[in-house]
């Protein structure tokens, strides 16, 4: 099997999950989505938007620091470039405009158990130099609650275990992000999800919610990445939409993990075509390009 190049690798995370957003943001919400179709006028939300201005704040630079993430997030959300934020991501924008402290204007709370650090999180796996601290900074941001790190964590780890190789796609990446985060329901809904791997997506689907609560999205989106080597990318995204609640989110991570793994191959040429319409695509091949990991 031909070796991917970890620009490659963040190529495919970035427009797998731009895609995965794109298509899941038009159906998010919604009940019933049965009649799916990816033929409409693409828009990425915030799902993507955060992850771009996360790149834009470290591509250049081998040190991440939470400072620069916080004045990117800021510029974008001045500028008006984001749309679709959440209520704890909105608060922590709100109050950076007025010279809050990135460190004590994230939102804390059960209501703060939200997606918006784990749907930003993937460009941090690109890093060598990535500490368990550097990830929660980055989720402090927005999210001062222990379920919304916990589940940055499993996409983290969930994208390192594609880069380095400790994944193929198969089962058993839940179990080896169950032993890389804390005791939380994130981690309590994984542990669930063990002896039902074999389910499909739609049956699962059935049993857990798919929403805004982290405890809810994350694994759904690591449990369907696990089907990557027996579905293609475009019937595992339609079968996540047909679950309803946070179709956007939890498409967008789906789409970041696979596309870690496989690179832009898993994509198929016309949903490649389609990426192309959304005019990010020079901003995404300027940040792998001049990459430093």
């Amino acid at each position: 099997m031909t070796s991917i190049d970890i620009k490659e690798r963040l190529k495919g995370c970035l427009i797998a999950g731009a895609i995965g957003d794109a298509i899941g943001f038009k159906y998010e919400g919604a009940e019933n989505n049965q009649d799916i179709t990816f033929n409409f006028d693409w828009v990425i939300s915030d799902d993507t938007q955060l992850t771009l201005a996360t790149c834009e704040a470290i591509y250049n630079s081998i040190e991440v620091k939470p400072e620069k993430v916080s004045e990117r997030f800021l510029y974008w959300y001045s500028h008006k470039k984001l749309i679709g934020l959440g209520a704890s991501t909105l608060k922590a924008l709100r109050e950076l405009q007025v010279g809050g402290h990135w460190a004590l204007v994230g939102r804390s709370g059960e209501y703060a158990a939200g997606n918006g650090a784990a749907m930003r999180i993937a460009p941090l796996a690109f890093k060598k130099y990535i500490t368990k601290l550097t990830i929660r900074d980055i989720c402090t941001i927005t999210h001062r609650n222990d379920e919304a790190y916990s589940g940055a964590l499993a996409i983290y780890y969930s994208i390192k275990a594609a880069i380095d190789g400790i994944w193929k796609g198969d089962n058993g990446l839940i179990d080896y992000i169950i032993a890389k985060i804390p005791d939380t329901r994130v981690r309590d809904r994984f542990i669930e999800l063990i002896p039902l791997q074999r389910l499909s997506i739609s049956e699962i689907g059935k049993q857990y919610k798919s929403s805004g609560y982290v405890v809810d999205s994350v694994p759904m989106a690591v449990f369907a990445a696990q089907k990557i080597n027996k579905l293609d990318y475009a019937t595992i995204l339609t079968e996540l939409i047909k679950l309803g609640g946070d179709t956007d989110t939890v498409c967008s991570m789906f789409g970041q993990i696979v596309g870690s793994l496989y690179g832009t191959k898993i994509i198929s040429d016309d949903l490649m075509y389609r990426f192309d319409e959304l005019k990010i695509t020079d901003m995404v091949s300027e940040i792998v390009k001049n990459w430093k990991e």
